[in-house]
C-alpha cells in the first residue's frame, strides 16, 4: 500500500473534514478494511459539522427530544462504560455521506 493512500487511525479524531477520509472507519463494510469509530470520533464528526446530538438523531433517524439523543449520548460514551452503545454501520455511514467525506454507501 502506497504511503498516499494508507489508513491511518493513530488513535486521535480527525481535526479536520478531510482527515477523516482516509481513515478505516471511512472505508466500506464490504472493503474488509472498515473499522468502527470510536465515541471520540463521532463526537468529532458532531462538532466539526456544528450538529447537535438532536441534528444527528435527526439525519440518521434514531429518537430524540428537546435534550437531546439518549442513543447518540451513548454512541459517544466511553467503550468502558455500561451505557455505551456502538452505531450502527448504517448510521455512521449515513452521517459520513451527509458531511461529505463519502459519496454514497
Amino acid at each position: 500500500m502506497s504511503e498516499l493512500n494508507k489508513t491511518y487511525n493513530a488513535g486521535t479524531s480527525p481535526t479536520t473534514l478531510d482527515g477523516f477520509k482516509n481513515r478505516a472507519f471511512a472505508k466500506s463494510n464490504e472493503s474488509g478494511e472498515y473499522e468502527p469509530p470510536t465515541p471520540q470520533d463521532i463526537k468529532a464528526l458532531r462538532q466539526l459539522m456544528g450538529w447537535s446530538q438532536t441534528d444527528v438523531a435527526r439525519i440518521v433517524g434514531v429518537s430524540w427530544n428537546h435534550k437531546g439523543s439518549t442513543a447518540v449520548r451513548k454512541w459517544e460514551t466511553a467503550p468502558d462504560k455500561k451505557e455505551h452503545n456502538k452505531i450502527s454501520y448504517s448510521a455512521w455511514r449515513g452521517l459520513l455521506c451527509r458531511a461529505g467525506i463519502v459519496e454514497y454507501f
